[in-house]
């Protein structure tokens, strides 16, 4: 049963003989009323403050949570970042193997084909500087051979003229002409 102040100030006792005093019982009825009432006031208040308390402790269970979930969805995101992060760069360097073997191929056939173009100049040089040599060889004996003929046709000091030094006479003699 839930006592009210308004039924302590109502309450009546009965009267004996040698009973309370009634003023002092009624002046202890309305102390006693109003300190209920207060009491009751304080608990309402707190009833009341403990139902804000109680809807804010939901809202931060919700918030709560909303946080978790948050959370799990964003170490889910970083962990499928990081994994697809991964896998882009095992790709990149994948890639760049890839194009690395075959700058790698595409340089050892230049210089495949740069060392086989050496060795045709070195050919071709070695063939031209035996042709040089053969024409050389060839033009030293026509001089030798000039050379000769020239000597075989010196006139003999005797046919030479008064005055004529050795070397200066004419190559050819008067009678060839």
């Amino acid at each position: 049963m839930r006592i009210t102040p308004l039924d302590i100030r109502r309450q009546r006792f009965r009267r004996v003989m040698r009973g309370y005093d009634t003023a002092e019982v009624e002046a202890f009825l309305e102390m006693l009323a109003e300190a209920w009432e207060e009491t009751v006031s304080r608990v309402e208040s707190v009833e009341k403050e403990l139902t804000v308390l109680r809807a804010r402790a939901a809202d931060f269970d919700r918030m709560e949570g909303a946080v978790r979930e948050v959370l799990v969805a964003q170490q889910q995101s970083a962990a499928n970042a990081r994994a697809d992060a991964e896998k882009q760069a095992e790709l990149i360097v994948m890639d760049a193997e890839v194009k690395a073997a075959s700058l790698v191929s595409e340089a050892r056939e230049r210089v495949q084909v740069l060392t086989e173009t050496i060795r045709e100049l070195q050919d071709r040089r070695i063939s031209i500087l035996a042709q040089m040599t053969s024409f050389l060889e060839a033009q030293g004996r026509m001089v030798e051979m000039e050379e000769a003929r020239i000597r075989m046709e010196n006139v003999p000091d005797e046919k030479k003229l008064p005055g004529e030094e050795a070397g200066d006479g004419p190559i050819l003699e008067l009678s060839e002409l």
